[in-house]
């Protein structure tokens, strides 16, 4: 936005952060990065969605008991895979690993930790057996800083929310790099 104040002119910008594209060592790593950006912008509405519903239940879950706690999990599991099942069974693997990774960034928690959580450890354990079968470990961390595929989905995130094609979610400055 621009101002006009005591006859000047005043630029106010929103917060930009600055983040370089990461180098690539071929083309073959170029193209990943292209192809990670189509799964990330399939994959983001999804993400949103799903970070909405995890903090309702959340909030919500602190005013019950244990007993009802774990009821009301139930209607909302069977609620959720009613309205989300076909959604989420079209996800390619790609996009399974990349809605992962934006769910560990948003939360500081792994999918297998959220199962875990929610529906206990039984059904974490075979949930992440279903992952594995599939290629796509439930229980890895995101740390751009180790990993060439979360590095580019950081520079992704960052560089479509800069640019206004993604609404960035609630509390995404939270996130701290660890180096």
């Amino acid at each position: 936005k621009i101002y006009e104040i005591n006859g000047e002119n005043v630029v106010v910008m929103d917060e930009l952060i600055l983040l370089n594209r990461p180098k690539f060592n071929n083309q073959l790593d170029q193209n990943y990065y292209y192809f990670l950006n189509k799964k990330l912008n399939r994959v983001y509405p999804l993400f949103l969605t799903a970070l909405s519903q995890y903090q309702g239940i959340q909030n919500d879950l602190k005013n019950l008991d244990k007993s009802s706690q774990r009821k009301y999990v139930d209607e909302r599991q069977k609620a959720l895979a009613d309205q989300y099942e076909k959604q989420l069974r079209d996800l390619t693997t790609t996009e399974g690993k990349v809605f992962a990774k934006l769910m560990n960034r948003a939360t500081g928690k792994t999918v297998f930790e959220i199962i875990k959580e929610l529906r206990g450890g039984w059904s974490a354990f075979w949930w992440n057996v279903k992952g594995n079968i599939a290629d796509v470990d439930l229980k890895e961390p995101y740390d751009p800083h180790k990993n060439r595929s979360d590095e580019f989905v950081e520079s992704l995130l960052q560089s479509n929310w800069n640019a206004g094609y993604f609404q960035p979610y609630p509390g995404y400055q939270n996130f701290k790099i660890k180096k």
